[in-house]
């Protein structure tokens, strides 16, 4: 027999509600890697551009753009590993 229609849409909810929350609870796990990669292509970017722009005004043509680079690669990957660490110690278990 068939449950009463009743039965089964509160079940569906039931199941509707827990995905949200869980669907909610992985969006707050991940939350802190979500900009990651937003920040690692600013920086190189804004760090190239400036390279770029100081190349142009002393014609160092395309030193100041490599280093700029090179800063911005480094300064995204200075986040990336300050945002996991920083993580990782929030997650780990008190004793």
């Amino acid at each position: 027999m068939k449950k009463p229609p009743e039965k089964q849409n509160k079940s569906a909810q039931k199941n509707t509600s827990k995905n949200i929350e869980s669907l909610g609870e992985a969006y707050r796990k991940a939350a802190p890697y979500l900009n990651v990669g937003t920040v690692w292509f600013l920086s190189v970017l804004i760090f190239t551009w400036i390279g770029i722009k100081l190349d142009e005004r002393w014609d160092t043509t395309p030193w100041l753009t490599v280093a700029g680079a090179v800063i911005g690669v480094v300064s995204g990957f200075y986040h990336f590993i300050k945002t996991v660490m920083q993580e990782d110690k929030s997650n780990k278990p008190s004793p």
